[in-house]
């Protein structure tokens, strides 16, 4: 038997030698690397990144969105050092200016009483408002090159925060359900492997999906109001109409790779159009939960694939 060789994992001592100053932090992590560091260790993936994000007087380090959801706006403010008031002051003023949804506030060092004000806003605020707080750190390998690292010090209470919203107790028993069934899904996709990053599972309808272009993203959908599943393609940027058109002059060929048909829906009069593979499953009922996941986990992927560089490769109309 061959014996595996183990290496020894180091800690960075100074994060400065990687990014000698904070902005330089700030301008790495909305590259794909950070963006995919904030989806593995947070579990959120968002899109559209922006450094510097003005509003008013302030400045905010990073204004983002949520992928698939453009109301739903992200701040992030880092920290070299430890946490401290100034810190705090200006992760609060950029939510509230930015009208965030989520706040994410990363350092090297989170100190006790900033946890603490942190699961307060979590425990406090709506149940549409919520904060991360996180330490970053870095670690090789052997001779590796350093790998970067998110801690998460403190994450929202979904379940409290439900009970503090004033939401009635179907409201949050459906979220509820939902929460625990993309969990379930999830689960079961992960363990299949994908070729794409999943969101933490949250208590919507819809479990979104990057695809790697402003304006464009996959949504998986548990809609018992029609008794069914779907995977759809979201296409919301400015030029919507000739993306769909784009795509849909390609319809032919999506066919016959997927073998199977799917439902083009341009909508004109909206500011999104979608592409739709819907499959008449009840996902309210527990019998089909192992039918529902195993859907998901064959049809996601496929239609991830067919899409992706058809969509990069979209070309967008000048604009007059």
């Amino acid at each position: 038997m061959t014996k595996m060789m183990i290496g020894k994992r180091t800690p960075v001592d100074n994060i400065r030698t990687l990014w000698p100053k904070e902005p330089e932090f700030s301008d790495w992590l909305i590259t794909p690397e950070g963006l995919e560091l904030i989806a593995q260790d947070l579990e959120i993936q968002i899109e559209n990144p922006i450094r510097e994000a003005k509003v008013n007087n302030f400045s905010c380090d990073i204004v983002a969105n949520l992928v698939g959801e453009e109301k739903h706006v992200v701040a992030i403010e880092n920290q070299f050092g430890r946490t401290n008031h100034d810190h705090l002051a200006k992760l609060i003023t950029y939510v509230a200016t930015q009208k965030a949804m989520t706040g994410i506030w990363i350092a090297e060092e989170v100190a006790g009483d900033h946890r603490q004000v942190i699961d307060w806003l979590n425990a406090n605020t709506p149940d549409t408002v919520e904060f991360f707080l996180a330490e970053l750190k870095a670690y090789t390998i052997s001779s590796s090159p350093a790998a970067p690292q998110l801690d998460v010090i403190c994450r929202p209470n979904t379940t409290m925060k439900r009970k503090n919203s004033g939401m009635t107790e179907s409201e949050i028993k459906r979220r509820a359900w939902r929460q625990a069934f993309w969990e379930e899904i999830h689960q079961h996709m992960k363990g299949v492997g994908m070729p794409f990053k999943l969101q933490k599972a949250g208590g919507d309808h819809w479990s979104a999906i990057s695809i790697g272009r402003a304006g464009f993203n996959m949504s998986m959908l548990l809609t018992p109001k029609n008794q069914s599943i779907a995977v759809e393609v979201y296409i919301s940027p400015e030029w919507k109409d000739s993306a769909f058109e784009q795509l849909k002059a390609q319809a032919a060929d999506i066919h016959s790779e997927l073998k199977h048909e799917l439902d083009w829906h341009p909508m004109p009069e909206k500011q999104s159009a979608r592409i739709l593979l819907e499959e008449k499953i009840n996902p309210a009922k527990d019998t089909n939960r192992k039918a529902i996941c195993d859907w998901f986990t064959f049809w996601t992927p496929k239609i991830y694939s067919v899409f992706k560089e058809r969509i990069k490769n979209l070309i967008e109309p000048e604009m007059s």
